[in-house]
């Protein structure tokens, strides 16, 4: 538990330092250029962010588990695999998030753009992998210490009076830099990357299939939602995109924990104790969740006037909204990114990203039409509660299949279990 503990405390610096990154840029764009320009980089951040989902090809989600069991070499090659199918599938991806992104901010459609660019090739990275090795240290310095001091650097320069491009500018090399950064220090060689055929990247992607459409369709109704509560009212754009991105940077932190669990149950041998590893990080994260949630509902008001220099007033039912939606993800990202891959039901996983694709979208539109941006904000809850409920069902369902077959050892007998792997 002390060895958790540290790892733990080290991982905190990576959402705290990427939930300070825009607390440090957030007040000079608004300061500078207005609520418009948030919104414009909302909107940016939003296509990217669902662009970034698709080409990440889900292997946060189902490679950090198994990248826990495998040899440094092994790893570098991984990673190499990654590179390769993920800068494949972005060329498309991204050329078709661009012009979307600039088309719908016209006033600042060129920053916007750009944004999209950035959050998209953020995706590169190897944190997933770092995640794997409970490596916080070189997740923080390989990826978010860059993305933070460049922030900062361009808000100074902002503040100063320097075009709002150099914002977009410092995230694209903050997106750039972790992969080369990574490989480095994962060993990954030349020859790693031109092994993979045309044959061999398809096989990839094809074997990622599952991973992948969770990340597609949690797009639909995350990262999308700025864009869709702006298609249902501009008016919900403020409220909706001021309040997820606080949303976003508590989460952050609150899910560090995950980073630990995810490595600390996928480097367990034994499947009985691995499985008793996933039921009690699900525990534990579903009750951080709740705590988190219900202050965040109370803190959000009072910090939307700091982080958006007073431009953005967020009412307390919005608020309200929003602590239940962390408290629900906190839990919905326990029982699928750890138990239900423990479980190997990634497949499962993507069942729910679907359904809370379909529920979330027209919900958020919907809601946005009728009631603004609390209404895109309750939108997205529902999508979430279904998310979790379909996923507490294929858990259930899994654990009686295990429990007939003698594998489900979750107890005090888990010390004694020497089961098949239940996948």
């Amino acid at each position: 538990m002390r060895a958790l503990f540290s790892v733990l405390i080290g991982y905190l610096a990576v959402p705290v330092l990427n939930a300070v990154s825009p607390l440090i840029a957030l007040p000079a764009i608004t300061s500078a250029y207005g609520s418009g320009a948030w919104a414009a980089i909302a909107i940016g951040q939003s296509l990217g962010g669902t662009a970034g989902v698709i080409i990440e090809l889900g292997w946060g989600l189902s490679g950090s588990q198994r990248v826990a069991r495998m040899s440094p070499r092994n790893r570098g090659r991984v990673f190499a695999t990654s590179l390769v199918t993920k800068g494949i599938v972005a060329v498309p991806v991204l050329a078709l998030a661009l012009p979307i992104a600039f088309v719908l901010t016209p006033s600042f459609g060129a920053i916007s753009a750009l944004i999209a660019l950035a959050s998209g090739l953020a995706a590169l990275g190897a944190g997933w992998i770092f995640v794997g090795m409970m490596r916080p240290r070189l997740f923080l310095l390989t990826e978010v210490m860059p993305r933070t001091v460049l922030v900062a650097l361009s808000a100074l320069a902002i503040s100063a009076g320097l075009p709002l491009v150099l914002y977009p500018l410092a995230l694209l090399v903050a997106s750039l830099s972790p992969p080369v950064a990574a490989a480095l220090v994962l060993g990954t060689r030349p020859a790693d990357l031109r092994a993979l055929g045309p044959r061999r990247i398809l096989t990839v992607i094809r074997m990622q299939g599952h991973a992948l459409s969770t990340n597609i369709f949690s797009s639909i109704y995350l990262s999308l939602g700025t864009t869709v509560a702006t298609l249902g009212s501009v008016n919900a754009t403020l409220i909706y995109a001021s309040v997820d991105r606080l949303k976003r940077m508590v989460q952050q932190v609150v899910l560090t924990q995950q980073y630990v669990l995810k490595g600390w149950v996928g480097r367990e041998i034994d499947p009985s104790r691995r499985i008793a590893r996933a039921v009690r990080a699900t525990l534990v994260t579903a009750l951080v969740g709740v705590l988190c949630g219900i202050a965040f509902a109370f803190a959000a008001p009072v910090a939307a006037e700091f982080v958006f220099s007073g431009t953005v007033d967020i009412p307390p039912l919005a608020a309200a909204i929003a602590g239940a939606n962390l408290a629900v993800v906190c839990a919905s990202m326990a029982t699928g990114a750890v138990m239900l891959v423990t479980l190997g039901r990634v497949g499962a996983i993507a069942r729910s990203a679907a359904v809370g694709a379909v529920i979330g979208l027209p919900a958020i539109f919907v809601g946005a039409l009728v009631w603004d941006g609390t209404g895109a904000l309750a939108g997205q809850l529902l999508a979430e509660v279904a998310v979790f409920g379909v996923q507490l069902f294929a858990i259930r369902a899994r654990r009686r299949e295990l429990i007939r077959s003698g594998r489900w050892v979750v107890g005090p007998r888990v010390q004694e279990a020497s089961t098949a792997a239940p996948e």
